[in-house]
């Protein structure tokens, strides 16, 4: 049997990973490191070339509707604090190297790390029939380990593509690359993919 592979890009945002976003001062210098930017575009470029559907994941919040929400961790206090990925902000778009096409799956914003936790990815990957998750995207310490243990417990095979991933700091994205590999089926690169 033939695997069905999808890719899925989760927050590949301006907020976490272009010069003015608000979290940039953190994850610069894994991005320096991974190139993710450009990766991101090689591994959308692979995929469209060979047909596996692509789906994003963003991450968006209305403080708004958030007023006097106190987080529960040091993750949440500091998106809190900054408003990063604010929804109707420039901070929340998708950066240019990874803007969705026509033909790719655009999941609503979520406000926890994972897909799965929001329902959101479900449906699509029945229908796709997909039994293997490429990820790739930010953060590393955040969303991207949330994924992998997500997709792994809801029975797929999940790769993540880990020169295409960030963190928030060098010493987090070595620490979160050793418990995703406890997790996943396999790390692999993007020339790999």
């Amino acid at each position: 049997m033939q695997n069905k592979s999808v890719l899925l890009i989760t927050s590949a945002q301006v907020d976490l990973l272009a010069e003015s976003g608000k979290a940039w001062g953190l994850t610069q210098p894994t991005e320096e490191k991974n190139l993710v930017r450009n990766h991101l575009t090689r591994l959308l470029q692979t995929a469209r070339e060979k047909k596996i559907p692509i789906i994003h994941s963003p991450v968006g919040f209305n403080y708004e509707l958030m007023k006097g929400y106190s987080p529960l961790n040091p993750i949440q206090q500091v998106i809190v604090e900054n408003r990063l990925l604010e929804i109707n902000t420039q901070g929340c778009d998708f950066i240019a190297e990874a803007l969705p096409q026509r033909g790719d799956i655009i999941l609503p914003y979520r406000q926890g790390f994972s897909s799965f936790w929001a329902k959101s990815i479900q449906e699509e990957l029945e229908k796709l029939e997909a039994d293997t998750i490429y990820i790739a995207g930010m953060l590393a310490e955040g969303c991207i380990e949330s994924h992998v243990r997500d997709g792994v417990e809801n029975g797929y095979a999940v790769k993540v593509v880990k020169d295409a991933v960030g963190s928030t700091s060098l010493e987090l994205l070595d620490a979160s690359f050793k418990s995703i590999a406890l997790h996943a089926a396999e790390l692999v690169t993007t020339e790999n993919f």
